[in-house]
């Protein structure tokens, strides 16, 4: 099998895999990271912030949208709510610059700081429901792109003068929601109007609230080179990860990505006896990129089941992250308690510690790699070994050939649509739900498309089409 399509470059293909908007979610992490997860020092209003509050304003916000999700999904087309996020998140950064030549000004960081974190969240629900209507190939090549691309951004504007880099914060937000705007554009959301009804997919969750869990506790432990935001082990980790999807686009198995986070677990649990000798690096990368890529598989599941199911994004993603975060907080205070007591002046001390987290990280590696949870009840079928796979070559050709019968037969942009989605197999029904329009709509407009071209219904549509872009296909 081929790393590339032959005369495509790396950049080519990553552009057809994705176009560039959906790593906009980068320009999100990296506000993150700079506001509240790293933030300078050297000014006044970060100084004075106080970062535990803004955590808890997100956990209330993200359990508060449960209830309403159905009344927000789908949240990414209302104009309201693209322009709530940036004018929430930038006052914060506007009140940090300003606190350099007004240090008066860090007495209202509480208001802001709720503020930014309604904000934040909102932006994340977005996003997550954005990527719900990607495939989960191209779910993982955006999440992975975007976590690797954050580190890089953080390290460009780390290096900026204080003033520089607030400026700079001030527009991210902005930003990330233009290119959410462009590539929500590329994605229907009408399919994700539904809630789940009490169908939680409880595994999935369990998993986040144990490496939840155990990030909070490591959180003490863990330095600028480990760590799960923005750190040189996320840089490496889904670097790395993201080009190998990109290079392997003919066929990728998460087979190989699934069995990762268990078996960095087991190195760990080894390492953990030797980290007097080898220095606590060596255990936190091998914990946090367990973690990470533990958290790439549960948001593309998530992000499965939203597209496959019509379950509302706002609604799963809103249950995990209150899972994972009230998780992540009781982890951080039981890890400082750890910290004060006696038991922290002893010499096993690290050893304890280390112990404790793989033991939690072993047992959410469990939950993660036990396949009746997942594809017996929802479905996901790309869990099971070798599943995930998409011809993607296959897909830019059917691409191509819409794009080339829409223009010799003059169809319409909203008939073109439907030919599109014929092509992928979608029934009339799915047709429809994913344009937000009835079902007699949908094949209202089939109707047109199959008297355009000539052909007499939807099978033989889809053998035309199916003639004309797979080279193996019999006549």
């Amino acid at each position: 099998m081929g790393i590339l399509p032959q005369g495509q470059s790396w950049a080519q293909c990553a552009k057809s895999i994705l176009p560039w908007p959906f790593f906009g979610l980068a320009l999100w992490r990296a506000w993150m990271n700079l506001m509240f997860v790293a933030p300078n020092g050297l000014v006044p209003f970060a100084a004075a912030t106080n970062h535990r509050l803004f955590d808890t304003a997100m956990l209330i916000s993200f359990a508060l949208a449960i209830p309403l999700s159905r009344q927000l999904s789908p949240l990414g087309p209302r104009r309201w709510a693209q322009w709530l996020c940036p004018c929430l998140m930038a006052p914060y950064a506007m009140a940090s610059v300003a606190s350099l030549v007004a240090p008066n000004v860090a007495t209202t960081s509480t208001p802001l700081t709720v503020c930014a974190a309604v904000g934040a969240t909102f932006m994340i629900l977005m996003w997550s429901e954005l990527y719900a209507g990607l495939t989960p190939f191209k779910v993982l090549v955006g999440l992975t792109g975007s976590y690797a691309l954050a580190p890089v951004l953080v390290f460009l504007l780390g290096g900026f003068y204080p003033a520089y880099q607030g400026v700079a914060l001030v527009l991210l937000p902005f930003a990330a929601i233009a290119c959410m705007r462009k590539a929500g554009a590329l994605v229907p959301l009408g399919h994700l109007r539904a809630c789940g009804r009490g169908t939680i997919p409880w595994r999935v969750v369990a998993v986040m609230v144990l490496y939840g869990f155990a990030s909070g506790l490591s959180n003490l432990h863990m330095t600028e080179l480990t760590g799960i935001n923005s750190s040189l082990t996320t840089f490496v980790v889904a670097g790395t990860l993201c080009l190998v999807l990109i290079g392997l686009t003919d066929r990728i198995s998460f087979a190989a990505v699934q069995k990762f986070p268990p078996a960095l677990m087991v190195a760990s649990l080894v390492l953990v006896s030797a980290s007097s000798l080898l220095g606590p690096h060596v255990v936190g990368f091998c914990l946090s990129a367990a973690v990470l890529l533990s958290y790439f598989f549960v948001d593309t599941t998530l992000c499965d089941i939203s597209r496959r199911f019509g379950i509302s994004a706002v609604w799963l993603f809103s249950i995990e992250e209150t899972a994972s975060m009230g998780a992540e907080l009781a982890g951080s205070k039981l890890g400082a308690a750890l910290a004060l007591s006696p038991l922290s002046t002893t010499d096993t001390f690290p050893l304890f510690m280390g112990i404790l987290l793989v033991a939690v990280s072993l047992v959410a590696a469990v939950l993660l790699l036990g396949g009746n949870g997942l594809t017996g009840r929802w479905g996901v079928s790309f869990a099971a070994p070798g599943a995930l796979s998409e011809n993607l070559g296959l897909q830019e050709r059917r691409r191509q050939w819409v794009q080339t019968m829409a223009a010799e037969h003059r169809l319409s942009p909203r008939e073109e649509e439907v030919l599109g989605l014929i092509v992928q197999g979608e029934s009339m029904r799915g047709i429809a739900a994913k344009l937000v329009v009835s079902e007699g709509t949908a094949k209202s407009h089939a109707s047109h498309i199959y008297e355009k071209l000539g052909v007499s219904g939807k099978r033989e549509l889809e053998a035309l089409a199916h003639a004309a872009t797979d080279p193996d296909a019999t006549a």
